[in-house]
């Protein structure tokens, strides 16, 4: 047997056979690491949530609120007033002004602020929109005159694609509406209306020759829409009431027309947002007919024609949705059109397209 015995023999075959079967093994199962070995798992630090910076002012440092990721604020800063904070000490340490502060916060005007209070501090100048239902962002850059790019740029946004109910930057906008600005006029108004046949006085006269025209009566103060809008401006016509002639190059206004019950056309004429009336005329008009003006602040004006009657006068203050005026064909109308009110929206005498505006 060559000096190897059966036992020997039997033990290195068995040898053999492990190892390759080790080998095999191995190929397949990783290598065991004991624990020890690892490297420690990342202990967890909790983010700051506030931190001070000089002069004494606390601010989060988390820009998000808690509507989250809705909010513009990728760039803006939470504030926490504390004692003696005043939106003029904000305006110097921000680079923004008080109105952007205030606006921004939905503050009125000359309303304090008060410790504890959380104030959003936009990164510049400008309003914070709220997207509107139909909306894209082109025709909100329309809105506020500034350009898509700066409005796609300081939100990072990386396409046109927004939803309702998201909320941008628009940088350098102004509100849409504000306080009515007021008029001064140099008669008083009347205190009653003018007797039928009575001339009026000299100084009146002397100061607009006034055509001929039906006795102005002012509805009272309760005659408002039964039925609001909830776009930027109100539209000016009742529920019912439908678009006849839409915005185009040669028609920079929308005509809506009205039908009563018993199919007769007409209807009331709302003011679109509170402001002060700076025209209120009859006549031809330039073809507008008997003719109102609103100024609404921050060059925001709108412009109702072809009326059958005035309910306002020069320097009134009117609010959102109260009657101005009634549905009517005078100036220059033509067409299907027929009774209607001719409604123009102009931002710093730009005529815009009143849909922007309305729902």
């Amino acid at each position: 047997m060559n000096g190897v015995t059966p036992t020997h023999h039997w033990l290195s075959v068995r040898v053999r056979a492990l190892c390759t079967g080790i080998l095999l093994l191995s190929l397949f199962v990783p290598p065991y690491v004991p624990s020890s070995a690892l490297a420690p798992p990342e202990e967890a630090v909790a983010d700051q949530q506030f931190f001070l910076v000089e002069d004494g002012f606390l601010m989060k440092s988390s820009t998000l609120t808690r509507q989250g990721a809705r909010r513009a604020y990728a760039k803006g800063t939470i504030h926490i007033v504390k004692e003696g904070d005043s939106l003029e000490r904000l305006s110097r340490w921000y680079p923004v002004s008080i109105e952007t502060i205030r606006v921004a916060n939905g503050l009125k005007e000359g309303e304090p602020i008060r410790p504890g209070q959380e104030l959003l501090i936009l990164p510049v100048d400008g309003v914070l929109h709220t997207v509107g239902r139909g909306q894209t962002l082109s025709r909100i850059a329309q809105l506020y005159d500034v350009p898509q790019s700066e409005i796609m740029k300081q939100n990072d946004l990386k396409s046109e694609f927004i939803i309702a109910g998201q909320q941008i930057i628009i940088p350098g906008g102004k509100p849409i509406v504000g306080e009515p600005t007021k008029v001064a006029t140099a008669d008083k108004p009347p205190e009653k209306p003018a007797e039928p046949g009575k001339k009026p006085s000299s100084a009146a006269a002397s100061s607009k020759p006034a055509p001929a025209k039906p006795a102005v009566v002012t509805p009272p103060k309760t005659a408002f829409t039964d039925a609001p809008s909830a776009g930027v401006l109100q539209k000016p016509c009742g529920a019912s009431c439908y678009i006849t002639q839409y915005f185009n190059a040669k028609h920079f206004a929308l005509d809506m027309q009205e039908k009563d019950d018993e199919g007769r056309l007409g209807g009331p004429v709302f003011a679109a947002e509170d402001g002060t009336i700076i025209r209120a005329d009859y006549g031809w008009n330039g073809g507008y007919g008997n003719v109102i003006e609103i100024d609404h602040g921050n060059g925001l004006v709108t412009l109702y024609g072809h009326n059958k009657e005035l309910h306002v006068a020069l320097g009134d203050n009117v609010q959102r949705g109260q009657t101005i005026a009634s549905m009517g064909n005078t100036g220059l109308v033509y067409g299907k059109t027929g009774i209607h009110v001719h409604f123009e929206v102009r931002l710093n005498g730009v005529k815009k397209n009143p849909l922007l505006y309305t729902e």
